[in-house]
């Protein structure tokens, strides 16, 4: 005896008539759609410590890149008729076309050229009907979302054992009235699943097969179509060599909105259906008062019955058994959130989609490299990180061992492409400041596709720090750019990998010597200053890379008067960057001889001729706040650029310059104001225009204080040096005042 169940992938109701439907039969064997060569690992569904939602994962050990999943939900037909299988000791097949077969299919068609004759194609309607069957039979029924149909029609239910034999007519008549077209690939899939079900029926006597119910007409009765056509169809077809293993799954990634082609809109609604049906309204609604009262919003046992009653009259006036995700949701919508959608988002994400992962126990064979993470995983205490869904932060102190050899970890784990953890970079405005040194601020949260980027990374090693240490080594030899250089060696330093800084530090004093591009150098040197401040963070030997830098800076310092000649806006803007961040690390060093070379080149940045105007003023600014120069030769500087002699474009980019990053400097010094004060008030209206937006943005970056107190300045035009004196943090002024000022500096200011 042979039964086609057909079931709706991940469906809560096809579940339940499908356990229904197994205990009434009792076969002697259970064949599912599923691929052939993950047959080895069914048996590990009958662990108990592998909890789903979890995905079975199929690769090419020799192309990683070719790698499908195969998720399962609690919710799942096919998990419920494995477990049934297990439990009652029943013989499970998986009987879908292998992967090893699609792998070389999908190789062929990426190469094969597109020169075969375009076959005839079918009628509009009828190709609508092939792509999208269900939602053909949710339009003869008057509805326009197939998902929200095939919900209704079939999920939402307890599950009765007759819902396969109108599943079947159904799908009977839809393929009937197509003439059957279908894309080779499905016509594959189907001859394999035939053969697979023939090779049973020698063995066993009572058989029940499950698969998607577009499938189940064409397994039903097997004396329609040859044995013979079907092996003709399939022979000649080379394979692939694939390896399959379990691992974790989530919510989020079943769900539809991720792209999954079988995925459910609501995971986490499905599996309360499946779960316990009853009340199914109430328990949901209470989840989300719940969750809004973790939230510190307002929630009540009256919003939760006035929500279930509206759900359910919305389900009776529909004429629904129950209510369903649409009814439940516009319901919450109304009674919780007064209409604002904003606030349902974290229903959404919490009980429509859902935030569960499953679990896959140690005991289930995994890569050697696998293995060496979880243990570095465990004892490092970071286990309870990677279990978690939501991101995560965690401060490192790398004073503390454990905590040392989690960055490290980290670290490793970043080099490998496994992206677990992001550093968040913080910003040292002070010399000495111990938390840049000696602590990590890192942002975790681990993802269930990592589980390929592990077994691409497996490629390089058996061990997390074999591994980083050969990818460093490869990368070292696939680059010729200092900068990208001096990275691999400050990520081989936090990562912790010895073994490779003696041929790194060979590779970068090599690379250092031929660069002559002073961009470059210059690229090099904020990593170069990280990697030696961290060699005391992390005990190691970086000598020589302390003697390139004594070459490196006076290379700069030689030649950048000479490379910002004639510099367009884009590369004038990238240079400025350059130059402050080379001064901020060159501050950092507190090296009397890197600092005077420092300030000579900028003195003469000042006086090159054809030098743009942001980077001359930036470089008088660096010069001034060094106290290199003057306050008054400041001010002679900043009269030359605002001269009637000089583009006003040109003085309006000095002036973004020398006032980047504070505008302190006007306040406390009056000669300095009246200067720019001046030469904004004689500005003609019409160039002051083209100058606005960057005097704008130039201002616009002050703290607002800053700006306050300039406002108050600018009300009172030339200001005496007197007046100065009590320009102190205590300065108050009147906004109906300002508004009345129409002074051109309040447009720069802009508060």
């Amino acid at each position: 005896m042979l039964k086609v169940f057909g079931i709706r992938h991940h469906g809560p109701g096809s579940a339940k008539s499908l356990k229904k439907a197994l205990a009434a039969m009792q076969p002697d064997c259970i064949i599912i759609e599923g691929p052939l060569d993950a047959q080895n690992i069914i048996h590990h569904v009958a662990n108990e410590k592998l909890k789903p939602p979890v995905s079975i994962l199929i690769y090419n050990p020799k192309e990683l890149k070719q790698a499908a999943y195969f998720p399962f939900a609690t919710f799942s037909p096919e998990w419920q008729a494995i477990k049934y299988g297990l439990k009652n000791k029943v013989e499970v097949l998986f009987m879908d076309l292998p992967q090893s077969i699609h792998f070389t299919l999908d190789r062929e068609e990426q190469e094969e050229q597109q020169t075969k004759i375009k076959e005839q194609e079918p009628q509009k309607e009828e190709k609508q009907v092939i792509q999208d069957p269900l939602g053909y039979a949710a339009r003869l029924a008057g509805y326009e979302d197939s998902e929200r149909w095939w919900e209704i029609t079939f999920e939402q239910g307890e599950g009765h054992i007759e819902t396969f034999d109108a599943v079947m007519e159904l799908m009977e008549t839809l393929r009937t009235e197509l003439g059957n077209q279908e894309t080779p690939r499905t016509l594959l899939r189907e001859a394999h699943m035939r053969k697979i079900i023939r090779n049973a029926q020698k063995t066993y006597q009572k058989i029940a097969v499950v698969c998607g119910a577009w499938h189940s007409p064409v397994l039903k009765d097997m004396k329609t179509i040859s044995a013979a056509s079907d092996n003709k169809l399939l022979r000649g077809i080379k394979k692939t060599n694939t390896k399959a293993t379990w691992v974790p799954w989530t919510y989020d990634r079943l769900a539809v909105s991720s792209g999954y082609g079988a995925g459910v809109v609501s995971p986490a609604w499905y599996k309360m259906l499946f779960s316990n049906r009853k009340d199914v309204a109430i328990r949901w609604m209470t989840k989300v008062a719940r969750l809004f009262r973790d939230e510190d919003l307002d929630a009540s046992s009256a919003h939760v019955i006035e929500a279930v009653r509206l759900a359910e009259t919305l389900s009776a006036l529909r004429g629904l058994s129950v209510p369903g995700m649409n009814e439940l949701y516009e319901a919450a919508l109304t009674i919780f959130c007064n209409g604002y959608d904003s606030m349902m988002e974290l229903v959404e994400k919490k009980l429509i989609i859902g935030d569960i992962m499953g679990k896959v126990p140690s005991e289930i064979p995994v890569i050697p490299l696998q293995q060496d993470l979880e243990k570095q995983i465990k004892s490092t205490r970071m286990s309870k990180y990677k279990n978690s869904l939501e991101p995560e932060e965690r401060e490192l102190d790398l004073r503390l061992g454990i905590q040392l050899k989690a960055s490290h970890l980290l670290h490793r784990m970043n080099l490998l492409g496994i992206h677990w953890g992001k550093i968040k970079e913080t910003k040292r405005r002070y010399i000495g400041r111990t938390q840049g040194d000696f602590k990590e601020q890192w942002k975790l949260r681990w993802r269930p596709d990592f589980a390929i980027n592990i077994i691409e990374a497996g490629m390089w090693g058996n061990t997390i720090e074999n591994a980083s240490t050969n990818i460093i080594l490869h990368q070292a030899k696939e680059t010729t750019e200092l900068p990208k250089i001096t990275q691999l060696v400050s990520q081989s330093i936090k990562a912790d990998l010895p073994h490779v800084m003696d041929k790194l530090l060979l590779v970068f004093q090599n690379t250092a010597a031929i660069t002559e591009d002073v961009f470059h150098l210059m690229e090099a040197i904020p990593k170069l200053v990280e990697v030696i401040k961290y060699a005391n963070t992390r005990k190691a030997d970086l000598s020589v890379l302390q003697k390139q830098l004594d070459q490196i800076i006076p290379r700069v310092c030689i030649a950048l008067p000479g490379a910002c000649v004639s510099l367009n806006e884009e590369a004038a803007n990238e240079i400025f960057n350059l130059i402050s961040q080379t001064d901020y690390q060159i501050s950092l060093l507190d090296n009397s001889i890197y600092t005077k070379d420092w300030l000579l080149c900028l003195e003469k940045v000042i006086h090159q001729d054809n030098m743009n105007g942001m980077i001359q003023g930036a470089a008088t600014r660096i010069l001034y706040d060094r106290k290199y120069i003057s306050q008054e030769t400041s001010n002679l500087y900043l009269n030359q650029a605002l001269s009637k002699g000089n583009n006003q474009l040109d003085a309006a980019y000095w002036i973004a310059g020398f006032l980047h990053g504070s505008g302190l400097i006007l306040i406390h010094d009056p000669s300095l104001w009246n200067v720019i004060d001046t030469w904004v008030e004689k500005i003609p209206f019409e160039t002051f225009r083209d100058i606005l937006p960057i005097l704008r943005r130039t201002f616009s970056r002050f703290p607002d204080r800053e700006r306050e107190q300039m406002l108050q300045l600018a009300r009172k035009g030339q200001i005496q040096e007197k007046e100065f004196s009590h320009q102190d943090e205590n300065i108050h002024f009147n906004p109906l005042e300002l508004v009345q000022e129409m002074d051109v500096l309040k447009l720069l200011l802009d508060i």
